[in-house]
């Protein structure tokens, strides 16, 4: 696979060059970087799906393959401190770097030469609202009539299966206060502050015995993302709004979780505890499981071990399909500052992508 590298690189770097960032969600139909994935395939092999709110479904397709390759190519927004261009691809002896290049336009770049390879059935449905946490990208298609038995959902695993994953949950919360003199008493209970504060000390204490209880994924994950609110040191604030995230691992149920972590401080306390997104753990049942391995085993991927991040593999097999997520890169690189990808994992992606193209019946 070596012989292929050179094009695997060259179609990287126009896909890093484009600016696929998420947020903000301007994606559509018109996007340049539809015209980057499909460029050298023939005719008739494009379906674009714009759902409107920068979530566009991009299929290329050859014939009925029984597999389908997911890959998502917005991005996160870029952090300040890169030593490079993040839109330039930059080469060295082993590593390329660029914004994506891990997570995951490599694993695009990948599909894409591995299908021009050969005349085999193929199918690779890109995706562009991942990096939002919503997916409905994914769950709009796993949902439709479209044909496939099977999906790989392509994320940096180091080039491993893997099968299960943490569930992903965001919820909204408001807290109640009232507006008073900070020299008053009532001020340390009447604090929508406070009460976030006792609420967020409560609900990582709560996090914590969870993860105490073992398992292959133990514990939620619990995060508490942003926090707004008040006016001033003198004055006990009125109002408080924070943002939460929770990542439970498979067994535990969103809905019970969220209930949980509600019930740990006075309901009076809230004013809004709602949740804006959910989604379950990886945890598929044993005969989709059993599908997924075999297709793992007969590509000659080795299995790792569950992840902690979410993906949308839980998508497709809430909607039945066997799953599992393969990568090229490490997680580790994805999200940051000089992200990269060695040159090595590139080219056993594109080796597992050319079997399953073989293998697609």
């Amino acid at each position: 696979m070596t012989e292929f590298l050179p094009a695997i690189l060259d179609r990287l770097e126009k896909l890093v060059a484009i600016d696929t960032r998420n947020p903000p969600r301007d994606m559509d139909a018109t996007h340049p970087i539809i015209g980057a994935l499909v460029e050298g395939f023939e005719d008739g092999v494009l379906r674009v799906n714009d759902l409107g709110e920068g979530c566009v479904q991009i299929l290329l397709q050859r014939g009925q393959p029984s597999t389908l390759i997911n890959v998502h190519v917005d991005t996160v927004p870029c952090a300040e401190g890169w030593s490079h261009s993040p839109f330039h691809l930059h080469r060295t002896e082993e590593r390329v770097f660029g914004l994506g290049a891990c997570d995951i336009k490599g694993a695009a770049a990948c599909a894409i030469i591995a299908a021009q390879q050969q005349d085999n059935d193929f199918a690779l449905l890109f995706t562009t609202d991942e990096e939002n946490g919503k997916g409905r990208c994914v769950e709009h298609f796993a949902n439709s009539d479209h044909g496939f038995k099977q999906v790989i959902v392509c994320e940096p695993t180091s080039s491993k299966a893997i099968f299960s994953h943490r569930g992903l949950g965001a919820y909204e919360l408001e807290f109640a206060g009232t507006s008073m003199h900070s020299s008053e008493w009532d001020a340390l209970e009447a604090s929508a502050i406070h009460r976030a504060g006792k609420w967020i000390a409560a609900a990582s204490l709560y996090a914590d015995k969870q993860r105490q209880k073992g398992g292959s994924l133990p514990g939620i994950c619990f995060n508490c993302g942003h926090i707004e609110g008040g006016i001033k040191p003198n004055i006990c604030a009125p109002d408080c709004r924070l943002n939460f995230g929770i990542r439970p691992g498979p067994g535990f149920d969103l809905q019970q979780v969220a209930d949980e972590l509600k019930s740990l401080v006075p309901a009076d306390y809230f004013i809004k505890f709602e949740q804006t997104y959910g989604s379950p753990a990886l945890d598929m049942a044993p005969e989709q499981l059993s599908a997924a391995k075999k297709l793992a085993t007969a590509l000659g991927i080795g299995a790792g071990e569950p992840v902690n991040f979410w993906t949308e593999a839980a998508l497709f097999a809430e909607a039945g399909l066997p799953a599992f997520v393969f990568g090229p890169g490490n997680i580790a690189q994805a999200h940051a500052v000089d992200e990269w990808v060695s040159m090595e994992q590139l080219q056993i992606a594109t080796e597992v992508f050319c079997k399953v193209f073989e293998q697609n019946g």
